[in-house]
């Protein structure tokens, strides 16, 4: 069973408005006689506005065929203001809220309504042509209406996906940050177990005597070595992208840092470097991510700073974090945020590396440039 909805709460303030206004037309103005048909007729137009949203064809068809009859009645059609208001209202929201065909079906009642009623008032063409003159203004008010709104909807329609292909663009950059650094971390944990089978392989040469179980325990080692290494490699292959191989070249470290510098000399934009504090050894994963981020942002001034711009790299040795600051005085115009197509996904990169290791990064324009600043927890090295 269907419920009957009911007219929105300002319709419903319009309607009552109206009929309040019509019973004070009947009652104040002299010449709106037959009173009982005037009353009747208009009453009902007043009440046919609330459902102006809901079946606007009905409601033209209603108050219509209620201003006929008033008309047919006997009163004076010059008289009564309500049934023009009415008139004008439903017009207006016939065209603003329904589409153009149905707009110009209603149109069509709209015609026959009003050529009805001059013919049962026995006016001449002059009525037609002043209720024409209400009517098409409403209706192209209401058209203008449809068409600013029918705009707004699709500008928000497509703001809503482009926000919607910058998050799946964002969630994709990370992924791919993500399996870089699965990739890197699989080179450097890697190393480590090789090491690992290095040295304990060199203890069981170094062991004294022939102790059995000394050596078969050192063996044990170098194969649980083997085995950590092929399993590593087969958990963390599923990150990489088409099945890429493990890289062979040595990592890049902290101490590098000058050589990068270097190459974005020489590749035309100004560096300075300054460094704060103690360097220390810190954990390879740490100081690869360091390097990764000082890495794409030079590389991301380079692209979009623009001519003639220079870069300042800081990083800061403390306690508790290590701390790169990147600045440039390229011009904020068209601004990216981390890669050439100026989405931010370069940026959500950066920010995932650095949040696998528990630190934080930030990245905006600032009063003379572009600043990338990122803070990572790290303990020395063992």
């Amino acid at each position: 069973m269907r419920h009957l909805r009911w007219p929105p709460r300002l319709d419903l303030l319009i309607a009552a408005g109206l009929i309040v206004l019509s019973l004070c037309e009947v009652w104040l103005n002299q010449l709106l006689v037959p009173k009982p048909a005037a009353a009747v007729c208009e009453l009902v137009a007043a009440a046919a506005v609330a459902w102006r949203r809901l079946m606007p064809l009905t409601a033209i068809s209603v108050a219509g065929t209620a201003c006929v009859v008033e008309a047919a009645s006997g009163v004076p059609m010059h008289q009564p203001a309500v049934p023009l208001v009415c008139a004008v209202i439903l017009t207006y929201s016939l065209v603003s809220y329904v589409s153009l065909r149905r707009a110009l079906a209603g149109t069509g009642l709209l015609v026959i309504w009003i050529t009805a009623q001059i013919i049962a008032a026995h006016q001449s063409a002059g009525t037609f042509e002043f209720a024409a003159l209400f009517i098409g203004g409403a209706w192209a008010m209401g058209r203008v209406v449809r068409i600013r709104a029918a705009q707004a909807a699709a500008a928000q329609h497509r703001a809503d996906r482009l926000a919607a292909e910058k998050d799946e663009q964002s969630r994709r950059a990370a992924a791919e940050e993500r399996s870089r650094i699965a990739r890197e971390l699989h080179d450097i944990v890697a190393h480590s177990v090789s090491v690992m089978v290095v040295q304990a392989g060199a203890a069981e040469q170094v062991l004294p005597g022939d102790q059995d179980g000394a050596a078969a325990a050192m063996r044990a080692v170098q194969q649980a070595g083997r085995e950590a290494v092929a399993e590593l490699g087969r958990l963390l292959g599923v990150l990489r992208d088409g099945g890429q191989e493990i890289g062979l070249a040595p990592l890049p470290t902290l101490a590098e840092l000058p050589t990068l510098i270097d190459q974005s000399r020489g590749a035309g934009l100004p560096v300075d470097m300054t460094m704060h504090g103690e360097p220390r050894p810190l954990p390879a994963g740490v100081e690869l991510a360091v390097y990764r981020i000082i890495q794409e942002a030079l590389t991301n001034t380079r692209k979009h700073a623009g001519a003639g711009s220079a870069a300042s790299v800081a990083l800061t040795y403390d306690q508790a974090a290590v701390t790169a600051e990147i600045r440039d005085n390229g011009s904020a115009t068209g601004r990216r945020q981390g890669n050439g197509t100026g989405t931010g996904n370069g940026l959500a990169g950066l920010q995932a590396r650095a949040a696998a290791y528990g630190g934080s990064l930030e990245a905006g324009p600032t009063a003379d440039g572009f600043r990338v600043i990122a803070r990572i927890p790290a303990q020395e090295a063992p």
